[in-house]
């Protein structure tokens, strides 16, 4: 028998997932990076009248912009996620539903989708851009983030799975189909990790990992080995780089 302890994998609609989400949130400047940038972004739109979250987690990015549109719509059918969403945006719409089954009857300024095509079977991602992209107002905009193709995490997917996230291309597919009815481009946004501790960097870095299915997941000592050879600081504790993506779709007027 087989006694080899493996890294661990994570239902994202489990209260593990949850439990190392909130440990991945807790050391790094993703979010107040991602909020910087969206900001400026927000207050140079033409219209702020409906902003649309989907996909959105626990609610803390949603919760940046509620005062900002005069309605909130949040997506999220993460039944762990959903009961906090509630409570940090109680003025939002709740639709507990998958981004391809959720129905809406207005057209927003703002369509967020935040790191959530990780999740997304690669051949299902375009279809997931042209559900977006038709709940845009005709001077909207929406919004995918994701992690940046050449990130220390990204690397490390590469490394264990032979993959990795490329959200330029899903942008050139979707320019090459739809380009004459939308306008596309991508801004680059750096972001860390850091952490004082081996055991909060390992859960980040098995938490990373659990973005791709994990039928065979690796020995927990090999991950253990490429974190301390990989993201060990000189000066102490762990860092590795979280660079963001954003790609910006809008129509073409």
């Amino acid at each position: 028998m087989n006694t080899t302890e493996r890294v661990s994998t994570y239902d994202s609609q489990s209260p593990a997932y949850h439990r190392a989400f909130e440990v991945f949130l807790a050391h790094t400047n993703q979010k107040a990076k991602a909020r910087d940038w969206l900001r400026g972004l927000v207050q140079g739109l033409p219209s702020r009248q409906v902003f649309v979250d989907a996909g959105a987690g626990n609610g803390k990015v949603t919760a940046w912009f509620l005062a900002d549109f005069q309605r909130t719509i949040a997506i999220e059918p993460n039944p762990s996620l959903c009961d906090e969403l509630r409570r940090t945006c109680p003025t939002a719409e709740m639709l507990p539903q998958k981004i391809l089954e959720a129905q809406l009857s207005v057209l927003a300024d703002l369509v967020l989708c935040s790191h959530v095509l990780y999740y997304i079977d690669a051949a299902d991602r375009m279809t997931h851009l042209e559900k977006l992209v038709s709940w845009l107002a005709p001077e909207g905009v929406l919004v995918v983030v994701i992690q940046n193709h050449d990130t220390d995490c990204m690397r490390m997917l590469r490394h264990f799975f032979g993959h990795r996230f490329h959200l330029s291309e899903l942008a050139s597919r979707f320019e090459a189909l739809r380009g004459r009815h939308y306008r596309v481009e991508i801004a680059t946004v750096p972001a860390r990790v850091a952490t004082a501790d081996f055991n909060s960097a390992f859960i980040v870095a098995e938490f990373m990992l659990n973005v791709l299915p994990m039928p065979h997941p690796p020995p927990r000592r090999i991950l253990e080995e490429y974190v301390r050879k990989h993201f060990a600081s000189s000066g102490g504790g762990f860092r590795f780089s979280y660079d963001q993506d954003f790609l910006m779709i809008r129509p073409r007027l």
